[in-house]
Parts: structure tokens; sequence; C-alpha cells
């Protein structure tokens, strides 16, 4: 931690010297905007996306490590010196200032910047430096190549990848399943859609279990709201029945049992 600070330390005071050498100023215009034409588009946390693959869960990425403080930034060209936060129920504007591959996200929280330092070579990713609620947390965000429309949706691509790729075999059947990056579900019956929760009023079972919401976007109204668990192997996924015990409570569900059970099918090669 002591050098993570150290290492940001560093930055913001690099960030903050000007250089009085003749045409430094242009040049400095010249970086800045480079960099402006590479971020363009949708940045996702992706070290998020992987402790959910670990854990097999939302809530298990959120309480072994912490929840970024956007799940996706998007920089568009139309808006230079802004950029676009998502988490899981909101999405806000923020004023941005860009010096070469450094990106300061202004009035981010408790008065505070947050800095994004974009790698230009190699793997191209940005790390974010969030010191706005006490200790600094880093975390990597990389484009996403989602053909989607808004940043959120791009976080949830890879959301849904980590957390569900691969072929699953309802218990009892012949027939696999898959449950598709975009949120539709191929060859169910049952359902076609789904879509996790990762914020807000939609965690009804609270810190008991993770909560999706399955439906048929043939059916109005099919929607429903499911637990889901993997085992500690993530090779068995289980849905559990959510019963809303009182109608006026907000969070008054309880878990009634197992509802469908799906094992992962291993890759053929």
């Amino acid at each position: 931690m002591k050098y993570t600070i150290l290492l940001l330390s560093m930055l913001l005071l690099a960030a903050s010297c000007k250089q009085d050498k003749p045409g430094a100023a242009d040049q400095t215009t010249d970086d800045a905007q480079t960099t402006r034409t590479a971020l363009a588009g949708y940045w996702i946390a992706m070290d998020f996306c992987s402790r959910a693959n670990q854990y097999g869960s939302v809530l298990g990425a959120m309480n072994n490590a912490h929840i970024p403080y956007a799940y996706a930034y998007e920089f568009d060209p139309n808006k230079p010196d802004s950029v676009i936060c998502y988490n899981g129920f909101e999405t806000w504007l923020l004023p941005v200032a860009i010096d070469k591959d450094t990106i300061e996200v202004k009035g981010a929280g408790q008065g505070k910047s947050i800095y994004l330092m974009y790698q230009s070579k190699g793997n191209k990713e940005i790390t974010s430096f969030d010191g706005t609620q006490g200790s600094v947390k880093m975390d990597r965000y990389v484009k996403s190549k989602a053909e989607v429309t808004n940043g959120y949706a791009a976080f949830t691509a890879a959301l849904n990848h980590n957390l569900f790729g691969g072929i699953l075999l309802p218990i009892g059947s012949r027939d696999t399943v898959i449950f598709a990056p975009d949120g539709f579900i191929l060859k169910w019956k049952t359902y076609n859609k789904y879509n996790v929760c990762t914020g807000g009023d939609c965690f009804v079972a609270e810190e008991a279990m993770d909560v999706i919401t399955l439906s048929d976007n043939n059916k109005p109204g099919s929607e429903k709201m499911y637990g889901f668990k993997y085992n500690g192997t993530n090779d068995t996924l289980t849905f559990y029945n959510l019963v809303n015990t009182k109608p006026d409570e907000k969070f008054a569900y309880e878990i009634k049992g197992p509802a469908f059970k799906f094992r992962r099918v291993p890759p053929q090669f």
C-alpha cells in the first residue's frame, strides 16, 4: 500500500508540473488529444469481473475486495472534457482533465478526484487510483469489444461471461443451455432472458444470496427473481425460489428451496 500511495503521489506531482520549454504547451495538447482518441469507447472494471468469476458471485466480488467507483467509464469524442460513469443503477457525468496518459476525474467524491492512468503501450489498460473514500483503491479497466449502446451493457456482458460462461446442463435433462453474455438464454424452454443484480434494491435477499431475474420476452410480465449460488468448485449452479413474505417491506424475501439446478459441461476438445 505504501508503494501504491508513493506511486500515486509521484504521478500527481508529475501531472501538476509545467514545462517552460518552447513548444511544450503544444506538445501537451497533442498528447492529450492522442489520449482522447485512444480512450473513445467503454472501459469496464475487469478486476471486479474476474473476482466474480473466482467466487461465482457478485456479492463475493464485493465482499472479498471492494466495489469499484464505477463499473464502467465511457469516453465520448463528442464530450472531450467529460467522462460518463456507470454503476448498477445510476449514470452520471463528471469533468476530466487529461495530461498525456493521466486522466483526472474531477469531483468524484468528498471533493476529491480519481486518477486514471492509461497504459498506451502493450495491453492498453487503465488503472484507476481512487482515494475518495480514505485508503487508495486500485482497479483495472479494459476497453470493451461488445457491440452495445452504453457502458453498463458493456460491463454486464463481461460480468455475465465470467459468471455463466460455457455450457450448462439442467439436472435431469439431456438438453444443454447457454447463458449468453448479452443476457439471452439459449435452448432453454423455461426462460430466454436473464439479468443479474449488481447493485441497488434488487438485492432482495440482502447478503444471503445473489439475485438474478429470469423472464421470457415473449410473455409480458413473466419476470421473476431467483437467488443463485454455485457450489464450492463452481461446477454446479442452483437457482433458488425467493418468496416475498411481507409485501410492504423491501427486503422481506426468504429463500424457499431450489427451483433449478445446472451442471457445467466441460469443454470438448
